[in-house]
């Protein structure tokens, strides 16, 4: 579908109050993403949930601005409550993307929403429809779509998400959300050719120090960070650790913390992430959970190396 084709059904929604567009949105959004499917593998990521379920990210959400940023606080609360971890970028599973429409009633407004659910190759995998009836004030259909109706509707949203996330596979829970611990800014290193070396991540149980080592060198390389396989003279390092904490019944803590320092060894900061994952999940294959975890520390890091690295 077209831009052109995609700005003139968003602008619909907006004008009609008329329930059978609702309908005519289904058909074209069905067209645009496809055929239903199965999940991915990741489970949940340190960011609101417990790891229970598999992360997902909030798209784009048709309907007035002012209604889809309070919808999506909305989402974001309702999600935290129900263990669905909210995150962004590569390390979420699945994306949720709205479409909502406001329809007349005798007793106020009817407001109608759909939810597409579309894995990481944007193919749509699940769809949610609903509905919360408001009270009319004015001509404005929008104006009884209060905080609570928001709420409303984003908690039965996230109870019917959370039941189908409940029936996708479930892996290992990957460490996500970086936190930057550190006073130090990027390097004002001056102009010239600089490398980074990534050695062996340490420390990671099962596969880990092989994927997790890995996955961040991709990461890094494709934010235009340029790899070496050794240390020099104009080298940076790029060292992570893991730590595992002890078990408390079916869960178990972890945390990585990835140490950048210069060519002389002086330290530039870190990048520190910590989640709770279910008990030996991670014992054998890390599979897309080094992935994810990579993901969502690369960012930190980057902003701790030159500015200058090619």
């Amino acid at each position: 579908m077209g831009s052109m084709g995609a700005t003139r059904a968003h602008s619909s929604i907006f004008r009609t109050c008329n329930i059978a567009l609702l309908a005519i949105i289904a058909v074209l959004l069905a067209a645009c993403a496809g055929g239903g499917g199965g999940g991915g593998p990741i489970r949940g990521i340190f960011g609101g949930g417990s790891g229970e379920l598999q992360p997902i990210a909030l798209g784009n959400i048709a309907a007035p601005n002012k209604i889809a940023s309070s919808l999506k606080s909305e989402l974001r609360s309702a999600a935290q409550q129900r263990d669905i971890s909210v995150v962004s970028g590569a390390a979420a599973s699945f994306t949720l993307r709205g479409y909502i429409a406001t329809s007349p009633e005798p007793s106020g407004h009817k407001v109608s929403y759909i939810w597409d659910i579309m894995d990481k190759s944007n193919k749509r995998v699940h769809r949610i429809l609903g509905e919360q009836l408001v009270p009319k004030k004015g001509s404005d259909p929008w104006a009884g779509v209060s905080k609570q109706a928001l709420a409303t509707i984003a908690g039965k949203t996230m109870t019917d998400l959370a039941s189908w996330l409940r029936k996708q596979p479930r892996v290992a829970a990957p460490v996500a959300a970086a936190t930057q611990r550190s006073g130090t800014t990027a390097s004002t290193a001056r102009p010239g050719s600089y490398l980074t070396v990534v050695p062996n991540v340490t420390g990671a149980p099962g596969d880990g120090r092989k994927s997790l080592t890995a996955a961040i060198k991709k990461q890094l390389a494709g934010k235009g960070v340029k790899l070496t396989s050794s240390k020099g003279a104009n080298v940076y390092t790029v060292a992570g650790k893991v730590k595992m904490g002890r078990a408390s019944g079916n869960n178990q803590t972890i945390a990585i913390e990835w140490r950048v320092t210069d060519p002389k060894g002086k330290n530039l900061g870190k990048v520190s992430q910590n989640n709770t994952i279910k008990k030996g999940s991670l014992d054998r294959s890390w599979g897309r959970a080094a992935d994810a975890a990579a993901a969502a520390a690369a960012d930190g890091i980057v902003k701790l190396l030159p500015r200058s690295r090619r």
